[in-house]
């Protein structure tokens, strides 16, 4: 899935055409609501893709300096056509990315992807670089919740609206980033201790079917990462003029 997703993403991104880039997020949000994943999919790619958004619209759509059909002029705001339109389709193209990816980490099976990864012959060290950042995001959504709730316990109060939810991010985002880093301290303590990355044979308790036609697909998928995007940018090279 991975390679598929990774070989939609580029080619999308190499044609930059917001049609195609809105039927490939319909396609992802369609699996997900199959999946029964939807709502976590929205969740989490708004809160992503909030400030992505509004960093593009801010830079593009408010401030551009060189469209020519102005629309508003008031100031440093300057807002055109053409800035809408670049910071709509830079929107869809990181939508796609963004919310792809995020369909991976839903639907895919941590733990299976991992003892994939240790299975295949690939370095350790690569094998704990992906769970990692694969558990990451859950084990912070599930730490932040204990701490709001023993800060609640304790009485502290945020209130509501705007300037609570500030507030409330403020008194969890300190405890959040030292409990994590302390979580790195010892957890490297940990595989100092183990001996990591071990050498010479060893055996898997978790193991993941790999057919024949699962690495073919995934071999397909691979090079069409790379023959995709080249497929969509040649003609504008000029290589067949």
């Amino acid at each position: 899935m991975l390679a598929l997703v990774a070989a939609v993403v580029a080619t999308t991104t190499a044609a930059s055409r917001w049609w195609l880039s809105s039927a490939v997020l319909l396609l992802c949000l369609g699996i997900a609501v199959w999946a029964g994943r939807a709502r976590r999919l929205v969740g989490l790619g708004a809160a992503i893709l909030a400030p992505a958004w509004g960093s593009q619209l801010l830079i593009h759509g408010l401030t551009d300096a060189t469209g020519a059909h102005v629309l508003l002029a008031a100031g440093p705001i300057r807002i055109t056509g053409q800035g809408l339109v670049t910071a709509a389709e830079l929107g869809l193209r990181t939508a796609v990315l963004v919310i792809a990816g995020l369909l991976c980490t839903v639907l895919i099976q941590r733990h299976d992807l991992v003892a994939a990864v240790d299975l295949s012959g690939a370095p350790p060290q690569l094998g704990y670089l992906l769970a990692a950042t694969l558990f990451l995001l859950p084990r912070l959504e599930q730490r932040q919740r204990v701490i709001g709730e023993a800060q609640a316990l304790r009485g502290a109060r945020v209130g509501r609206g705007p300037r609570g939810w500030f507030k409330r991010l403020a008194l969890r985002s300190v405890p959040l980033v030292l409990s994590a880093l302390q979580d790195a301290t010892d957890r490297s303590a940990h595989l100092a201790a183990r001996g990591f990355p071990a050498t010479g044979q060893h055996t898997r308790l978790r193991t993941v079917p790999d057919s024949a036609n699962q690495r073919r697909l995934r071999i397909a998928c691979l090079c069409a990462v790379v023959l995709g995007p080249l497929a969509v940018l040649a003609p504008s090279w000029g290589w067949f003029s």
